[in-house]
């Protein structure tokens, strides 16, 4: 269908009516190419802002309509949408790197189980779904991974976006969660926080003992997305070069009653900035000690990790009453 008036589609940004923002798109006349009265337009700030001014065919408007969205009604997507993805996994980039490392059916329960699916948006993307734990899809994040090395592709751009984006959906309010969210009713296991998904779904498959959940980025440790697991154990393993931060953060919701702890793990590493524990169990794996040197699990800390599989509370145990090994050295317990 031809329509005479539509929104400008080139990248120009004027400034809005209402709000002052450099957000405006115009309206124009498809038959002439003319910009329409500067108050006919459009704000992409939907949320913030919300002006839109739409003509008629006679180009007479009765004003503007502010399509607001209330700040405390939360956007989300159809489920059949997102359970519609949980498959190509052969044409999904981080699917191919980690059956390196595990077996097929390991991966793939792990991928059904954190809802990780396969996006078309890139060749080979992969879309991490944000489940809460009411089992309401908030979004999805979508990244590319380099099938080889595992790492996100940023070139010539950082490949990444937002599900409901790439759908094209309107007036989306984005209130984010915890990547794996969902998977807190009833567990009673111990959760160990990263940042990325990636490395949460990794340490699934290395560690499931565990509960990993994601924070998605360094800047989302916060008292908002945490409360829902206040009531559990609380493990941050922050990225190398982030322990000051998520340390300094994890005091402050000490304060406010989670049961909560930092580890080091990662930053007295000798891997490089940026790493995160995945990196630090593919260096196990892979045999590079050069890297890990300093936290490579002693004879003692062996056995309790084998005893921890089957019995998880004896980590409470070793921390409760500071328990040593024969040699009166400390019995690490975040290394599990």
């Amino acid at each position: 269908m031809n329509y005479t008036y539509s929104l400008e589609k080139n990248s120009k940004k004027y400034n809005c009516p209402n709000c002052n923002k450099k957000r405006y798109v115009r309206f124009v006349n498809n038959e002439t190419n003319e910009l329409l009265d500067y108050n006919y337009g459009r704000c992409d700030r939907e949320t913030s802002c919300g002006y839109f001014n739409k003509p008629t065919e006679n180009n007479i408007s009765t004003g503007p309509v502010f399509q607001t969205i209330k700040r405390n009604t939360i956007s989300s997507i159809d489920k059949f949408i997102a359970i519609a993805t949980l498959k190509n996994y052969n044409n999904n980039n981080l699917y191919l790197y980690l059956i390196k490392y595990f077996k097929k059916d390991l991966i793939l329960n792990t991928f059904k189980k954190y809802n990780v699916g396969s996006s078309k948006k890139w060749n080979g993307a992969t879309v991490f779904w944000q489940m809460d734990n009411n089992s309401i899809f908030r979004t999805g994040k979508i990244m590319l991974y380099n099938s080889i090395e595992g790492k996100r592709v940023k070139q010539p751009y950082n490949h990444i976006g937002w599900a409901h984006r790439a759908l094209k959906i309107e007036y989306f309010n984005l209130k984010q969660c915890l990547f794996g969210l969902h998977l807190i009713d009833n567990s009673k296991k111990k959760i160990g926080l990263v940042e990325s998904e990636k490395t949460a779904i990794t340490m699934d498959l290395f560690l499931p003992e565990c509960l990993w959940l994601s924070t998605g980025s360094k800047q989302n440790l916060k008292e908002e997305l945490l409360n829902p697991i206040k009531d559990h154990q609380i493990i941050l393993y922050p990225d190398k070069g982030e322990f000051e931060d998520w340390n300094k953060k994890c005091n402050e919701l000490k304060e406010k009653g989670f049961n909560i702890s930092c580890s080091n793990l990662i930053e007295k590493s000798a891997l490089k900035q940026g790493s995160d524990l995945a990196d630090i169990y593919f260096d196990l794996q892979n045999n590079n000690n050069n890297n890990i040197e300093n936290i490579k699990l002693t004879e003692t800390e062996k056995k309790v990790q084998k005893l921890h599989s089957s019995n998880p509370d004896i980590l409470d145990l070793i921390e409760a009453f500071d328990l040593t090994d024969q040699a009166g050295n400390s019995i690490r317990t975040d290394m599990f």
